[in-house]
């Protein structure tokens, strides 16, 4: 853990970062996040994710009062005072001190925190994941919130299946996992990431940018049958890049094995983390 946190934009010990128990996201959870990669001291792709925190903060009706540069010199800022190399980096915003425990107070609090990250392992990659169907939807998709409650609350029947994660479905239409965005692959090469109830996340943007570049990319809505029929099916997110998927409860996905599609992907995206870390400037 780091040695230091920011706090409404001061830097303080870790020890000393506090905030009150009337805070609305204790209260009641509200407030939102986001999340990034830092490598070798560079916040990947951070323009892109403050954009984001910025917008989760309007659609969420809290005040943030940051623009997108203050952000990056805080976290900046941060890490050098951390000596911060690799790993993660949390900015959350809370509703702040609520008069009444249930509206947001006229002052959001900002946290921002380092914290060390464990990637997938390279047999994680060359073996692929499970995992476990789910009825249930990302309630207001647009916003990146703090409500993680369903998945923790099954994270013992995850455990269980021997899964890494839920996805979830609605109305027939499979959605995304509780932290990453979800991709299949049709027998025809063709790439179709679902659109219902689903958080558009930076990784998902990046890897349909990239994509269109050697295979046909299609966003519309996945049913359990085409899950069925798929040749390849993989997790995208921050953490994972592309990670294989082949297994769906009992579904096999395509021959069971990891596919060459995702791993293909999975290299391009680190190509274009390393080209923006040489370009990338304060």
């Amino acid at each position: 853990m780091s040695n230091y946190f920011c706090v409404n934009g001061k830097i303080v010990l870790a020890k000393n970062a506090k905030l009150q128990v009337t805070d609305l996201g204790l209260l009641r959870g509200y407030g939102i996040f986001d999340f990034l990669k830092v490598e070798n001291g560079i916040p990947l792709f951070i323009e892109d994710h403050m954009a984001r925190f910025q917008n989760s903060a309007k659609e969420m009706g809290l005040k943030l009062g940051y623009s997108v540069e203050e952000l990056k010199r805080f976290v900046m800022k941060l890490i050098a005072k951390n000596e911060f190399k690799n790993g993660g980096m949390k900015i959350i915003l809370t509703g702040g001190y609520s008069s009444d425990g249930y509206l947001p107070a006229k002052e959001s609090n900002m946290i921002i925190l380092l914290t060390p990250l464990k990637p997938p392992t390279k047999k994680v990659y060359s073996k692929g994941v499970k995992l476990i169907l789910h009825k249930h939807f990302r309630y207001s998709a647009v916003v990146k919130t703090t409500n993680y409650i369903e998945p923790i609350r099954l994270a013992n029947d995850i455990k269980k299946a021997n899964a890494i994660d839920v996805l979830y479905h609605w109305n027939g239409k499979i959605s995304e996992s509780s932290r990453s965005n979800f991709f299949i692959v049709k027998k025809n090469k063709t790439i179709v990431t679902s659109t219902s109830h689903v958080l558009k996340g930076i990784t998902r943007k990046r890897v349909i940018t990239l994509a269109n570049e050697h295979y046909k990319v299609v966003e519309k809505d996945i049913t359990i049958r085409d899950l069925k029929n798929a040749t390849e099916a993989f997790l995208s997110s921050t953490t994972k890049g592309t990670l294989p998927v082949v297994q769906i409860d009992d579904i096999k996905i395509g021959s069971g094995k990891t596919g060459k599609v995702s791993s293909h992907l999975n290299q391009l995206l680190k190509k274009q983390a390393k080209k923006y870390k040489k370009n990338f400037k304060i």
